[in-house]
This record gives C-alpha cells, sequence and structure tokens, in this order.
C-alpha cells in the first residue's frame, strides 16, 4: 500500500489493433479493435502488472483500450483482490476528423500543410471542418488536463492504472511534466508499453520514473516508430554497482550492437570495462566536456544506418543530456527519475525529425528478448 502522500499512476497503451496492423490512422475512431497479437500483447501486460498493488483501472471507452483493461482486470480479480473501474472519455484518443481510416502514407500526400504541422508544430497543427477550425492537440491537451485535475482529486494517495491510446499518454505525461504541446511528440508510447508517473501531495510536479518498458512483451529496446536511421542514444545512469547488476545490464545490452562509448566519470570507466570487455582509460569524457563530445558524436554523418552511442555517467550528465535533445525545462529534467544500471533511449531520427524518449528505465535480462 503506498503511503498517502504519494499517487501513484500506472499508464498502458492498448495492444496491438487491426488499424496498427493495417497502418492506418485511428483517431477517436472506434472501428480498430484488437488484433490476435493484441490480445496476446494485452495478457502479457496484464502479467506484467497484476501483482504491482493497482487499486482501480480507468479506460477509454473505446473498445481497442476497453478490451485491453478487461484482461489486466481479469488478472487482478483472479488474485482475490478487489478492484474498482470506470471508464472516462477523457481517456478517448486525440480527434483527428478527416485523417481518421486514411493509410499513414496516404496522409502526407493529400495533406502536405497539415502534416508537416502535426510533425514539427502540433501545437499549431489545425483542421479545416466543415463550420469551424479545430486544433486537435491543443484540444487533447485541455482535455487531459481537466483529467489530471479530476483524478489526482478523486484518487488522492491511491495507485491506479489507466489504459489509454498513444497520443493521449503523450498529452498526460508531457502536461503533468508541465511541458506543452511543443513536446506532444517527444514521448514514444508503442502498444502495451507500461509507463508510471507519481505525485507527492505537497507537489504539483509529477515525477517520471517508468517510460514504455515493453521488456514483458519480450523486446530488448521498443520498436523504432521513425525506423532504423539516424542515432539512438543509450543513457545509462553508474553509480557504485555490484557485479551482479553490472552482469544483469550485460545480458540486457547483448543483443544490442552499440557503434560509440561515451564514459563520464571513473567509476563509469570502471563499469563499461566490465559491461564491454574493453579498456576505457583513453576514452573517458569530462563533465566539463560532455556536451561537445555528445554533439560531435551525433553530427557524425552515417547514411541511412541506425547508429547506437552509449553514454555511461552520473545523473547529473544524463538528466542534462536529455535535457538538450528534448529541449525540455531544468524543471522537467529534474523530474525525470532514472535509475541506476537501467537503460534509457532516445531515438534522433533525422530527417527534421523531432528526438524522442523512447523509453526511460527499461532492463530486462531474460535471454530470449529480441534483439535490435
Amino acid at each position: 500500500m503506498l503511503a498517502l502522500s504519494e499517487t501513484q499512476v500506472w499508464l498502458l497503451r492498448h495492444g496491438a489493433s487491426t488499424f496498427n496492423a493495417q497502418h492506418r490512422c485511428q483517431g477517436s475512431c472506434d472501428e480498430p479493435e484488437l488484433t490476435p497479437k493484441g490480445r496476446e500483447e494485452a495478457c502479457l501486460s496484464a502479467e506484467r502488472l497484476s501483482s504491482e498493488g493497482i487499486e482501480a483501472v480507468i479506460s477509454s471507452p473505446l473498445r481497442r483500450a476497453s478490451d485491453t483493461a478487461e484482461h489486466l482486470l481479469k488478472a487482478i480479480g483472479g488474485q482475490g483482490r478487489k478492484i474498482t473501474s470506470e471508464t472516462d472519455a477523457r481517456l478517448r484518443e486525440i480527434d483527428l476528423y478527416d485523417w481518421e481510416g486514411l493509410s499513414l502514407e496516404e496522409i502526407p500526400r493529400r495533406f502536405p500543410e497539415q502534416y508537416r504541422d502535426w510533425r514539427l508544430r502540433p501545437g499549431e497543427f489545425r483542421m479545416q471542418l466543415a463550420n469551424e477550425v479545430q486544433y486537435p492537440v491543443r484540444s487533447l491537451y485541455d482535455r487531459v488536463r481537466l483529467f489530471w485535475n479530476y483524478l489526482l482529486t478523486a484518487y488522492a494517495g491511491k495507485s491506479i492504472m489507466l489504459v489509454s491510446h498513444g497520443g493521449t499518454i503523450r498529452a498526460l505525461i508531457a502536461s503533468a511534466l508541465g511541458l506543452g504541446a511543443m513536446h506532444f511528440h517527444s514521448f514514444q508510447q508503442s502498444n502495451c508499453g507500461v509507463s508510471r508517473l507519481r505525485f507527492r501531495s505537497d507537489s504539483q510536479q509529477a515525477k517520471l520514473d517508468l517510460l514504455n518498458d515493453t521488456a514483458h512483451l519480450g523486446e530488448r529496446l521498443p520498436k523504432l516508430k521513425e525506423g532504423r536511421c539516424g542515432v539512438r542514444l543509450l543513457l545509462i545512469r553508474v553509480n557504485d554497482p555490484n557485479r551482479a547488476d553490472i552482469r544483469r545490464l550485460a545480458a540486457a545490452l547483448e543483443g544490442i550492437a552499440i557503434d560509440n562509448f561515451l564514459v563520464v566519470g571513473s567509476t563509469a570507466r570502471d563499469v563499461a570495462s566490465q559491461l564491454f570487455a574493453y579498456p576505457f582509460d583513453s576514452g573517458r569524457v569530462s563533465e566539463a566536456t560532455a556536451d561537445s563530445v555528445v554533439d560531435q558524436v551525433l553530427h557524425y554523418d552515417s547514411g541511412d544506418q541506425l547508429r547506437h552511442v552509449a553514454i555511461l555517467g552520473p545523473l547529473a550528465v544524463l538528466r542534462h543530456t536529455l535535457q538538450q535533445q528534448l529541449g525540455i525545462s531544468d524543471t522537467a529534467a529534474e523530474s525525470l527519475e532514472l535509475r541506476p544500471l537501467e537503460i534509457t533511449s532516445v531515438h534522433r531520427p533525422g530527417n527534421e525529425a523531432p528526438p524522442v524518449l523512447q523509453t526511460m528505465n527499461m532492463l530486462n535480462a531474460k535471454s530470449n528478448l529480441v534483439s535490435v
């Protein structure tokens, strides 16, 4: 049971849907339903979350989300625990009107200016309807702010699961961290990816300590939404770990081909030497020069190939790297709670697409994980 001074909010995106499989835009359309793969993902998520002490489940009323929530409710109920549930229309997906049902390839061809705003200036993205102009991302943010006001009053001090959609969860996370609509695409939320926010009663600022964890689905890292191009930064916080923790992290990294290493500090050097069986005496980077070295590595042209760059160092350095990459405030950066020897990933796809925080604090050392 959580202390009454803290409200813990889990966030789960629905499992893979028919529109996901067909690469079609969903929005708030209720035609998509879970595929067999989506139902399997929902079952795996229910197994992952059933022992987390969740006291209430609130779901979007759209069936791909409410069906996912049912799997979780059955898993928790099967343990004989009492749990409350409800649906809330404020958790439905973003309204995308004329785009809904179209293929993802067709949208930029038919609506090139709208699509460019959607990708690069989501707060300015607008859609002309018959008698009015709508700003879908702004409207979504207004909706989730109202939801936060309700939730943090009605469920104060409890552990709650929200089952919703990719766009809505990204807006929930960004708004909880004090970030506006311009950061709508700054966070990734995969099908059945698990995230968690914590709110203390003495502070309006949330803490994010888990983002888009898909390890329970058999993935080493979440799949890249923008394709296998650009640079993926792997940020690993280092303190004074024991050998068991290092072995666990080494197993999690085993299937990832890392192209560059940046090691900040002597402790990080020692850990990196054990992780990668490589002498890092000459490859150390000081905290003072970390920014410039990261910048040099990121601007190295690797063509169309994806590069993995691992950065091992203390919390302050990694938070600063996240702040620089995502363009977020000091306060938002301090709200990101990176745990020692767990994996945080930022994807920089290039081609004008903004960097995205793919996952935070993901770690699973099982040997049957899918390589990336």
